[in-house]
């Protein structure tokens, strides 16, 4: 199945749901940037829950991100999703192992690696220029991404949310499902807050949502244990979820022009060559000074 969206209104219009699959995307950064499994399960989880915070984008040009910061091993991870779906993202560094001592042991928590200390910022802006991105920073709660969203949407944004989301691997690191669940009471409702607290503890305490999708449970499947009896809900959005990368030859070689002619001729004497790197997608493009606009 491909990845994919679902935004429902719960409790009579007075709390939404969102629930994503990931499971391609991530799979695809994965095979991109050569990750390994803490990372792959961090940028997973950071995917999911930036596509769940941008659902209610309505155009492509309209974008959210989120970058976490630590102070452990695992330096950044960045996501971003925009109003048609389109996802990308990734982790400095790639691999968390190639940076352990010979006999340093891997960490077993994502929140280990960013080192459960560090600051998540969440920011909202437009590729047309029509307008400055806004942007929010919070302290950790604790590296482990989707409470640290949790806590954003409480502090920032002030309304209560129940946030999930988890990624799932085999023995030789295929990525057998990732995703996430986010339920919040909608502003100015009369919604007993307890109700969102409840499902917080439920999915604390028995929702494993990567175990869930693994196993072939639907979205509706999920939100009907969450929610037991009462839990009436209809669907108000559906959108496929999808890694595109907006990067060109054209704006690499914008970058590099920008850094000037003598770091250029720096890049080309220490290297013998001059290449750039998308972040994102792994690409790579090489370059000829004369298209640099050298002398």
């Amino acid at each position: 199945m491909s990845d994919y969206l679902k935004h429902y209104q719960m409790y009579d219009f007075h709390a939404r749901c969102v629930v994503v699959s990931t499971k391609e995307i991530i799979q695809t950064l994965k095979a991109r940037h050569e990750l390994d499994p803490i990372t792959t399960i961090a940028l997973g989880r950071a995917i999911s829950c930036v596509a769940m915070l941008a659902s209610t984008l309505k155009s492509e040009v309209d974008y959210l991100s989120c970058t976490w910061r630590g102070e452990g091993i695992l330096e950044k991870v960045y996501a971003e999703c925009n109003g048609a779906g389109d996802c990308r993202g990734y982790t400095t560094p790639e691999s968390v192992a190639e940076e352990l001592e010979i006999e340093e042991l891997m960490p077993e928590k994502v929140g280990d690696v960013l080192g459960q200390v560090g600051t998540l910022t969440v920011s909202h802006g437009r590729r047309d220029g029509t307008s400055s991105p806004y942007s929010a920073v919070i302290e950790f709660m604790n590296g482990e991404i989707a409470s640290d969203v949790a806590r954003y949407l409480a502090e920032s944004e002030q309304i209560p949310s129940a946030v999930a989301a988890g990624v799932k691997l085999s023995p030789s690191g295929e990525v057998l499902a990732s995703g996430g669940v986010l339920i919040q009471k909608i502003a100015g409702t009369n919604l007993d807050e307890k109700i969102v607290t409840d499902i917080e503890t439920k999915m604390i305490e028995s929702l494993n949502i990567s175990d869930r999708l693994a196993a072939g449970s639907s979205d509706e499947e999920i939100l009907n244990f969450l929610t037991g009896k009462n839990g009436k809900h209809s669907v108000l959005l559906e959108r496929s979820l999808q890694f595109k990368c907006t990067c060109s030859r054209e704006r690499m070689s914008a970058a590099l022009i920008m850094l000037g002619e003598e770091q250029i001729r720096q890049i080309l004497d220490e290297f013998g060559k001059i290449e750039a790197r998308c972040p994102f997608c792994a690409n790579t493009e090489k370059f000829r000074v004369e298209e640099l606009t050298l002398q």
